[in-house]
C-alpha cells in the first residue's frame, strides 16, 4: 500500500505464457448477485471474486510489464535465412502514461466550498488531504488508471488515534495497487459497492494476508482459510477503498494502440536489421574459385561472407564479383513509419510534434493543428471518472472528521466541488478582455461574468473576497475621509483664532 513498485523477477518482466493475444481489452467489473456481504457468505463472495480479479491482475502485469519496456518485440525468434535479429524497444507507452497523466493532473485537486458558510471547515479537510500528499495519491493511482485501465484509493483513521488524544492529521490516505486490490459490486441499480478488499503476499512465507470491508464490517483472514478471519466493526461506517475508473470499460490510455506500437517496434528493429545486413553483406565471386580450401586465408575469407560459384569458361563464363545485401525501400519505410505515429497518436490523443505551422496559425488554431484539443477531451473524461472516486475518498474523510469533532456535523460531500485546475492561466489576456467587456454591459452579475471568461475556477469564493475586500476599501476611504475633514476643521480653527 502506497508503494508504486513493479514486480521484477529474473530479469523477465512477463508473466511465463501470457502474451498480448491472452490480453482483455478493458478489465472486468466484479459484479454478483448479492445484496450484501456478511461473515456467512463472505468466503463464496471471494472464491467468485478472485476468480475474476486473477483474469483482471494477469492483465495487468503484461501492462505494467509493457509500460517499463519489457514489449513484445523481445520474445521475437531470429528469422531462418538470417542471424541478425535486433530486438529494439521504442517505448511510447511511458511517455503516453507521462504525459496524459501530468497534463491532467498538473495541478493539486481544489476543495471549494459551494457555501461559504462551510469555509473554514472545508478548508481544515484540504489543510489535511494536502499534507498527506493528496497530490501525490491521485497522481500515482492515475498512473495506474492510465496503464492498467483502474486505480484504486484508500482513506482511514490515522493509527495514533486514541480515546485521549486525536493527532493533528487524523487520517492516513494512499493509493493502492491494483493487482493486489480489487472491489465487488452489487448487481442493483448503479452496482453500488458491497465489499472492498486488499492483499498482501508474504515473500519469505508465500502466504496472502487479505484485509477486507463492508460499510459495517472489517474481515481480515488468511489464505482464504475460515479459521484464521477475525471480524470487527468499520468504525468508518463507509467503506474506505474507491476504485478510480480510467474509462467507462476499464481501459488504459494506450492499450488500444499496443499492435500499432508493437508494428513502430518491428519496422525499427528491421531498419537495424537492414543496416547490419548491409554491414555483413555476402560478397559473391562468380567464375572462379579458390584452389587450395584448407588455406588459412581462404577460411578466413569465408568466415567474412564469401561465396565463390564456379562456371565454366567454355560457357561463355567470365569473372564477376558482387556483394549481396537485402534492403528496405527507405521511402516506403517512411511512409509507415508516419503512418504508425500518426494512427498512434490519434488512439491515444497525444498532440502530434511533427505537425508544422502553416504561418498564420495563432491561439485555438494551433490547438487544433497540434492535437492539443485531443488531449485536452481525454483528460476532461478522466477528470470526471475521478471526480467520481475522489468524492466517495472525500465522505470517508468527512464521516473520520465528524467522529472526531474536526468539522460540522451538517458538512457533505454535496458541500463541496472538486476542480482540477490545468490551464487556468492561459490565455489570461483575452480572458481578462472578455471578463472586462462583460462587466461593463452591467447586465450580469460578477460571478457569470468569471464563469463566462473562464479566469477562475472558485467562482463564489472569488466574488465573496472581493465583495468583502470592496467594503474594507469603502471603510477605509470613509475613515480618511473623515480623518481629513477633521484636519481640516482644526486647520479651519486655527486660522480663525490667529
Amino acid at each position: 500500500m502506497g508503494n508504486l513498485s513493479f514486480r521484477r523477477a529474473g530479469g523477465n518482466l512477463k508473466i511465463d505464457g501470457f502474451s498480448l493475444e491472452d490480453l482483455h481489452y478493458g478489465r472486468q467489473r466484479i459484479i454478483l448477485d448479492y445484496p450484501e456481504v456478511t461473515e456467512e457468505n463472505l468466503f463464496e463472495v471471494m472464491q467468485k471474486a478472485l476468480g475474476i480479479h486473477n483474469a483482471n491482475k494477469n492483465d495487468c502485469e503484461y501492462l505494467i510489464d509493457y509500460f517499463l519496456g519489457n514489449q513484445d518485440i523481445l520474445s521475437r525468434i531470429p528469422s531462418g535465412t538470417s542471424n541478425i535479429n535486433n530486438k529494439t524497444v521504442v517505448n511510447f507507452a511511458y511517455p503516453i502514461t507521462r504525459e496524459i497523466v501530468g497534463y491532467t493532473y498538473g495541478s493539486p485537486t481544489e476543495f471549494i466550498p459551494k457555501d461559504m458558510e462551510y469555509q473554514e471547515d472545508v478548508s481544515n479537510l484540504a489543510d489535511i488531504y494536502n499534507y498527506e500528499d493528496s497530490h501525490a495519491v491521485d497522481t500515482c493511482s492515475g498512473i495506474y488508471a492510465s496503464v492498467c485501465g483502474l486505480g484504486y484509493m484508500i482513506t482511514l483513521p490515522s493509527k495514533d488515534i486514541s480515546k485521549d488524544m486525536t493527532p493533528d492529521i487524523p487520517i492516513v490516505h494512499e493509493y493502492l495497487d491494483p493487482r493486489f486490490t480489487f472491489v465487488v459490486q452489487s448487481t442493483d441499480v448503479g452496482n453500488p459497492t458491497i465489499l472492498s478488499c486488499n492483499f498482501v503476499i508474504n515473500k519469505v512465507t508465500g502466504k496472502r494476508d487479505y484485509t477486507c470491508y463492508t460499510d459495517k464490517l472489517k474481515f481480515e483472514f488468511t489464505n482464504m482459510n475460515p479459521d484464521t478471519l477475525r471480524t470487527s466493526v468499520n468504525p468508518i461506517g463507509i467503506n474506505p477503498i474507491t476504485m478510480v475508473e480510467n474509462s467507462l470499460f476499464l481501459t488504459g490510455d494506450w492499450e488500444q494502440a499496443i499492435s500499432v506500437m508493437n508494428a513502430q517496434n518491428l519496422v525499427t528493429s528491421d531498419s537495424l536489421n537492414d543496416i547490419e545486413g548491409t554491414i555483413k553483406s555476402l560478397l559473391v565471386i562468380l567464375g572462379a574459385e579458390f584452389s587450395d580450401e584448407e588455406d588459412e586465408d581462404i577460411k578466413r575469407i569465408k568466415e567474412n561472407r564469401v561465396l565463390t560459384l564456379t562456371k565454366a569458361v567454355s560457357e561463355g563464363g567470365t569473372l564477376d564479383a558482387k556483394f549481396i545485401a537485402p534492403k528496405l525501400e527507405s521511402t516506403s519505410v517512411e511512409n509507415i513509419r508516419d503512418y504508425l505515429e500518426e494512427a498512434r497518436n490519434i488512439i491515444t490523443g497525444i498532440p502530434d510534434r511533427s505537425a508544422n505551422s502553416s504561418g498564420g496559425d495563432t491561439g485555438m488554431a494551433v490547438l487544433n493543428r497540434d492535437g492539443w484539443t485531443d488531449i485536452e477531451i481525454v483528460a476532461r473524461l478522466k477528470e470526471m471518472f475521478y471526480k467520481k472516486a475522489k468524492k466517495q475518498q472525500l465522505s470517508v474523510g468527512i464521516a473520520i472528521l465528524k467522529k472526531l469533532g474536526l468539522v460540522r456535523e451538517d458538512l457533505s460531500v454535496l458541500d463541496i466541488d472538486i476542480s482540477v485546475g490545468r490551464h487556468t492561466t492561459d490565455n489570461l489576456q483575452t480572458k481578462t478582455q472578455a471578463f472586462s467587456t462583460l462587466v461593463k454591459t452591467g447586465e450580469l452579475a460578477t460571478i457569470d461574468c468569471l464563469e463566462m471568461a473562464c479566469l477562475t475556477n472558485k467562482t463564489r469564493e472569488v466574488v465573496e473576497r472581493g465583495e468583502k475586500a470592496k467594503e474594507e476599501r469603502e471603510k477605509k476611504a470613509q475613515e480618511r475621509q473623515q480623518q481629513n475633514n477633521q484636519n481640516n476643521d482644526t486647520n479651519n480653527d486655527n486660522t480663525n483664532e490667529n
